[in-house]
């Protein structure tokens, strides 16, 4: 074999064991949820008549928030986008900026921006993949520097929000399979990339990948990640933190304490 077909079989190696770091949003890389971003947009509509009518009509879904909650989080991400029926786009994605500049971006955890910070200089490519609709995560995106995102699309109908979720949701299998084909698109392998979630709903997803980590995780999250022995992070957002990239050193920051590891 030639000199020249060993290195080009050398970099065809490299370049297929590239990773990616795919990170959700909600309760990982900030604070705040879905009903939280929802309320923000809705009182903020314009006028008082329209926001009453939008809030009454938010507050009566609640009920079956509360249950699909418990239940399924695409059915979750179905009932709350609900809400947006009849917005215009362009006002959604106004308000979408507004929400990211003057709330959430004083919400992200300090250690979540060091670990996507670390990540990107380790060579990882940062992935956005969330249950948020898209005109919060493009903004939030864009001001972490990543360029990748898949979120939740409303479909519009005539420029206005018909309330349903344009395929594919991005919650349990649906979100695993996205990342699957994206990394296939690009050349990325799943089994070098990481992942951090904070959800049970998340567990296909987080499993999908070779370094998975729970990130503030709910209770059955937890039980999954320590019966598979899987890193869990408790990010605190007050904290400012100083994080490694992921390898021996990967989770050793202050800010972040550290119940399991790989």
């Amino acid at each position: 074999m030639s000199v020249l077909r060993r290195n080009e079989n050398r970099a065809a190696r490299g370049k297929s064991r590239q990773g990616a770091a795919f990170y959700d949003l909600d309760g990982t890389l900030c604070s705040l949820n879905l009903v939280h971003s929802a309320l923000f947009i809705l009182a903020n509509l314009g006028e008082w008549s329209r926001r009453a009518g939008y809030l009454l009509s938010f507050a009566a879904r609640a009920p079956r928030l509360y249950m699909a909650e418990r239940k399924d989080r695409r059915l979750l991400n179905e009932v709350l986008f609900e809400s947006f029926q009849g917005i215009s786009g362009d006002r959604l994605f106004a308000l979408g900026e507004e929400y990211c500049e003057r709330v959430m971006v004083k919400n992200l955890y300090p250690d979540a921006v060091a670990i996507v910070a670390a990540n990107r200089a380790s060579g990882l490519e940062p992935v956005l993949v969330t249950g948020s609709p898209d005109f919060i995560a493009a903004p939030l995106a864009r001001h972490l520097g990543i360029e990748h995102v898949a979120a939740n699309r409303l479909v519009m109908s005539r420029g206005r929000a018909t309330g349903r979720i344009a395929p594919p949701v991005m919650a349990a299998e649906e979100k695993a399979a996205w990342c699957a084909e994206f990394a296939a698109a690009r050349g990325f392998d799943l089994g070098c990339s990481w992942g951090y979630a904070d959800s049970y709903y998340d567990l296909p997803f987080l499993a999908a990948l070779g370094h998975p980590v729970a990130v503030n995780p709910d209770r059955k999250l937890r039980a999954a990640a320590l019966g598979r022995n899987w890193p869990i992070l408790s990010f605190d957002k007050i904290r400012a933190a100083e994080a490694a990239a992921p390898g021996d050193r990967a989770f050793e920051f202050p800010g972040g304490s550290i119940d399991g590891a790989t």
